[in-house]
């Protein structure tokens, strides 16, 4: 593709993108809006609602002054939490834009297309979605949302895997990914050479135990949703709403499942989360107030559960099997380092903090305020996750890695003679 091409391209499939993502929302409002409103509210509620909710998947604040609702009056707070299923889809599609681009001849013209596209549909959308009522912090409406896509587009023209069709097939690759790549490479190589022999084994055994929390954590929340129906059945007669209205409602929750695993995976670790201040919910003990009432919240684990205990032994297995199984990608290791110990200790601490760091984003991601007062704090200790995974973590990797990154040979010919 030329350059004018590149630019009119990724400019419409970023349009297409962002409709989509205000779609998502706005299409089954919409829906509620011609069936069961009155006449005396505007279509613009529900298309500001849909806006509010695009900004909060990137990342965007919504303030809500002090008010009073149903004769309860509340001070102002922010709604912090960022609705990780839209913005995760939303990211994906960035990504997957990112990759048509790599047929172009120059990357940086679609990258500027996609980024004034965006960027003129955040300013519009924050700005239409003011209201006195509740309003989107306008500079982080404005920017987060181009910076937000603009990165998995440009990340995907990068690193994703080229797409090449007819023509296509047999041209050089644009100068932008070469650059990238020769860039890393040289980075790379400049590393301490320690450093360089554990980062990609612990990369993978560090991301491996993060997707083994995130997955056990989707299974257990699944479980405990199907051993829960019953209450979920009664929470949504609770809300006394329509068909149509219990649709919105289950859009909102799954909006903030994953949110909910990652809570799961932190629970797993024995650090726990909290729905509000002064809360607690962990395998040690749980100390909850009054919940939201979403047919959702009878999914989290309550009171006394005789396998609790057991959950934290999650993260341990999972580093056991991720160290043991980069034992093939371990080559490197096991020529450099002329001991054992000194082995094992740099590839179990290299991957705890890989682990502890990718959990601690995660959880970090995942948590913020839903509400006014003690609802401002609502999800995990980031801080206080980092540490435990780390020590978890580190412990049983090390151990493992006494067998996964054992030397095969000493560095240095005069060390040979010492090893057993």
């Amino acid at each position: 593709m030329n350059r004018r091409l590149t630019f009119l391209i990724s400019a419409f499939e970023t349009l297409i993108i962002a409709a989509i993502g205000v779609g998502l929302t706005l299409a089954p409002l919409t829906i509620v809006w011609l069936f069961e409103n009155d006449a005396t509210i505007n279509w613009l509620v529900p298309f500001r609602a849909s806006a509010d909710i695009w900004l909060m998947a990137h990342g965007t604040r919504l303030m809500i002054p002090a008010g009073s609702l149903l004769g309860t009056d509340f001070p102002q707070f922010v709604i912090s939490m960022i609705p990780l299923a839209f913005s995760a889809l939303i990211a994906f599609m960035a990504f997957k834009l990112g990759r048509r681009l790599t047929t172009a001849s120059d990357l940086w013209i679609g990258w500027l297309g996609s980024g004034l596209v965006y960027a003129a549909i955040s300013f519009l959308l924050s700005t239409a979605a003011y209201t006195k009522g509740v309003y989107p912090i306008n500079w982080q409406g404005t920017f987060f949302p181009p910076v937000f896509f603009l990165f998995f587009v440009i990340l995907g023209s990068l690193i994703g895997k080229q797409v090449a069709l007819g023509d296509a097939i047999g041209l050089p690759e644009p100068r932008e990914r070469i650059a990238f790549r020769n860039f890393l490479g040289r980075r790379f190589d400049n590393l301490h050479w320690a450093v360089r022999a554990t980062l990609i084994p612990a990369l993978r055994a560090g991301t491996a135990v993060t997707a083994i929390l995130v997955g056990t954590s989707a299974i257990l929340v699944a479980v405990m949703m199907a051993l829960n129906w019953v209450q979920m059945t009664r929470l949504y007669e609770g809300l006394h709403v329509s068909v149509l209205g219990g649709i919105m409602v289950t859009v909102g929750q799954l909006a903030i499942l994953p949110n909910l695993i990652i809570f799961g995976a932190s629970w797993l670790t024995g650090v726990g989360f909290s729905i509000g201040t002064g809360s607690l919910i962990s395998p040690l003990g749980t100390v909850v107030a009054p919940l939201p009432a979403l047919p959702i919240t009878a999914a989290l684990p309550q009171g006394e559960m005789q396998f609790a205990l057991a959950a934290v032994l999650v993260p341990m297995v999972g580093a056991f099997i991720a160290t043991i199984a980069i034992r093939r990608h371990a080559d490197q290791i096991r020529f450099e380092f002329a001991s054992a110990w000194g082995a094992a200790f740099s590839l179990g601490i290299a991957i705890g903090l890989v682990a502890a760091l990718q959990i601690g984003i995660l959880a970090g991601l995942a948590s913020g305020g839903i509400g006014p007062e003690r609802l401002q704090q609502v999800g995990i200790n980031a801080g206080l996750l980092m540490l435990v995974v780390f020590a978890e973590v580190t412990l049983v990797a090390t151990l493992a890695a006494f067998y996964s990154a054992r030397p095969d040979k000493a560095d240095h010919p005069l060390l040979a003679g010492r090893r057993g």
